[in-house]
This record gives structure tokens, sequence and C-alpha cells, in this order.
């Protein structure tokens, strides 16, 4: 899968794209399908998205990236706002010449695409939201965990919740070993910028084909995918089979067909 960095206000942006590319700092080849960009969440990367990436390259051309701070791209902290997020996505996309998508996010992106499509809507041809949410409803115990971690106070450890029950051993491995790409600092701010964004009041607003994407085993997040699917017009909810919260890791397949049939559905 091809790799190459893109400056975006000075900080170099790790992408990931597929077929074919060209030299370093030139934008990927975009000409087929649909160009689907895909925005990682809180204490993920661009490499959750391998497998999505993988799912759409025959028809379309999907993109992914790691926001600053995160795994491979530049920078020590993180933009420290889920605005600011949308920005750096609007500041990549210019930088490749990319003047409409769809944008695919989970979690903080998911979040992210939903700030880019009310605020830059002419760029936004699509959404797909995964195990995400219009407002940021984080429990205290999450961001004092992270702060925790982050102080040194507590250790970074494997939790076998959000996982379904037929999660294997080798998908739980591959989630936490790209988790730990990103330093607990940026996680813990991270966090902090989920928790203060609230669109809740905007979904009206949202005018593109919408697709909100839940594991049919997250309880905890369901009721922010059920709010976004009854709050944006005509927005279609699809509920993954035997999936927990990480819904690209936990099952590419089912996954990526329903992007696929989503994307075939969008109008010429």
């Amino acid at each position: 899968m091809p790799e190459k960095y893109v400056q975006v206000d000075g900080i170099a942006t790790f992408l990931r794209c597929v077929g074919r590319t060209t030299l370093p700092e030139r934008p990927p080849d975009l000409s087929q399908g649909e160009t689907v960009v895909c925005l990682h969440g809180q204490a993920a990367n661009s490499g959750f998205f391998a497998d999505t990436l993988s799912s759409l390259a025959k028809a379309h051309s999907p993109l992914a990236f790691d926001f600053p701070g995160h795994a491979r791209s530049g920078g020590l902290d993180p933009l420290g706002s889920i605005a600011a997020l949308s920005k750096h996505t609007r500041g990549l996309l210019a930088a490749l010449g990319v003047e409409r998508c769809v944008l695919l996010g989970g979690q903080m992106g998911g979040m992210a695409a939903l700030e880019t499509a009310l605020e830059a809507p002419a760029l936004v041809r699509a959404l797909v939201l995964v195990t995400s949410a219009a407002k940021g409803n984080v429990p205290d115990a999450v961001v004092e965990k992270w702060r925790a971690i982050r102080e040194g106070k507590a250790r970074r450890e494997f939790e076998r919740a959000g996982y379904a029950a037929a999660a294997t051993p080798d998908v739980m491995r591959k989630s936490f070993m790209e988790e730990l790409k990103t330093d607990p600092r940026v996680v813990h701010q991270n966090w902090l910028a989920v928790r203060a964004f609230d669109r809740s009041r905007d979904l009206a607003r949202i005018a593109c084909a919408t697709l909100v994407v839940i594991g049919d085993e997250d309880a905890q997040n369901r009721p922010g995918s059920d709010a976004l699917a009854a709050g944006i017009p005509g927005a279609r909810l699809a509920v993954i089979p035997k999936c927990g919260t990480r819904v690209p890791l936990e099952q590419p397949e089912a996954f990526g067909d329903a992007l696929l049939a989503f994307l075939a559905g969008l109008p010429r």
C-alpha cells in the first residue's frame, strides 16, 4: 500500500493511499470512483483503515491519514479541538487538490467529518460516521484514567471492554499495538476535545447522503449513533453483526460490504 507525507500548515502528515501513486509530496491518482477520506479516532491512526482501503481499492480512491501528533505524522501535540481537526483535514484535501469527497470518520474522526460537512458543505459529497456522535458524552472516569496514564501514575494496559464476544486475539492484539503508537498525552487531550464537542443542534443542516455505522454489541455508543441517524435528514443506520467499538478492525468484510453498497447508491 503506497505511503507518503504531505505538508499541511508546516506539519508532515502521513498518508496512505491505493493504486498508482506519484513522487513524494505529489497527490496520488484519485480518478477512480469516489474519493473516500478516512479519519481515525482518538486513540487510533490510519492503520485502523488498512482493510477498509483494500476493500474499496477496486472501485474507488480511498485515503487515510494520521492526524498531527498521532503515529507517523509530525507534531508532538494534538490539535486540541474537533474544529482544528476539521481545519487540518480541509488543508490536506486542498494540498491534494480534492474538491469533493466522501468523508469516513470513526469516533473522534466522525466528529471531525461532521464538523467539516457543516463548515464546508461543498467539499463533502457524503458522510460515513462510524461509532460516532454529535455530542461528546465522555465520562469523567475516562478523562481521569488517561490523565493518570499521561502523568505516569497508571499503566497503559490492554482492556477487553469494547470488543465483541467474537473478537479474536489477533484482532485485539492488532488494535492494541496500533493504539500504542500514539502518546498518552495526545490521547488524553483528544478525549477532552471529544467531550467539548457538541453539534447536536445542527444535524438538520446536514444535506449530504449519510451512513451511520455501529457494532451490534456496542451498547455504550449506540445512543449517539441512533441520535445521528435520527437527526440527519435521510441518514441510514447500518448495524454490523458480531461487532463492538472497533468496526473496521473487528468486521472488515461486513464493514467493506456496507460501504460499497452505500457508495454505489450515491446519486451521480
